[in-house]
């Protein structure tokens, strides 16, 4: 704010105000307008769906997931979306065929200190026979060998929550959750196939998360192992359309 010396005057030149402010006749310039982009809208909006889904899965996943309260996996979760929704919105524009494996979410790990993708027995098959129905299945596995499991683990518990998020509308639904207990042993195993009602829109975007439990002998008793470097979680499948 600047006075006005040898004037009195009251109105707008060019970029300029002149105006009575308690009695001094005082002059500043115009604010100076940032008209945004529509890239820069668009970033924008991308990011606040992004931050909406980030936080509405990891409510979902919190029963299996060993790192819920830490909010750097919020964060990372929140950026592996909006680079995704960025993504798609250019392929999308160049009518590029979506690939099997979808950047950025396909193998995210919710626990940092253990890898999920590391446990090479957890390859889930995840098809859909008819509309309204999906099927998660499993090659056979030996537990003692293919799942890092401790020496003194009773079984091992592979939780799975199968989630359908609309991009468009930021939400997120919980088509269903399935759980299989595999005896620690050093025969053959082969997992059920689980059957869950898909519910989501054919165009939603459809994530299998999955954790991988361990229930060890201690002290006479079984319990859940509460190492979070045995505790990996994290996306296995993903689709989209």
């Amino acid at each position: 704010m600047g006075r006005q010396r040898d004037s009195k005057l009251v109105g707008t030149f060019g970029n300029v105000i002149f105006y009575n402010f308690r009695g001094e006749y005082c002059m500043r310039t115009k604010p100076v307008s940032v008209k945004r982009t529509r890239a820069s809208v668009s970033s924008g909006l991308n990011f606040g769906k992004a931050s909406k889904i980030s936080a509405q899965i990891r409510k979902v996943v919190a029963p299996i997931n060993p790192a819920q309260s830490d909010m750097r996996v919020l964060y990372r979760l929140t950026a592996a979306l909006n680079k995704f929704i960025t993504w798609k919105e250019k392929k999308d524009a160049a009518s590029i065929k979506m690939p099997d494996k979808l950047p950025f979410i396909s193998g995210f790990q919710f626990n940092d200190q253990a890898d999920l993708s590391s446990i090479f027995a957890i390859r889930p098959s995840v098809k859909s026979p008819y509309q309204g129905l999906t099927e998660i299945s499993f090659t056979p596995l030996v537990p003692s060998q293919s799942l890092q499991a401790p020496s003194n683990t009773n079984s091992i518990l592979f939780k799975m929550i199968l989630l359908g998020v609309s991009l468009d509308n930021a939400e997120t639904d919980t088509p269903g959750k399935a759980e299989i207990e595999i005896p620690y042993s050093d025969e053959p195993f082969q997992p059920p196939v689980i059957s869950i009602p898909a519910t989501s829109k054919p165009e939603a975007l459809v994530i299998l998360v999955m954790a991988v439990q361990y229930m060890v002998y201690k002290n006479s008793e079984v319990e859940l192992l509460n190492d979070k470097r045995k505790m990996p979680c994290g996306i296995v499948w993903t689709r989209n359309g």
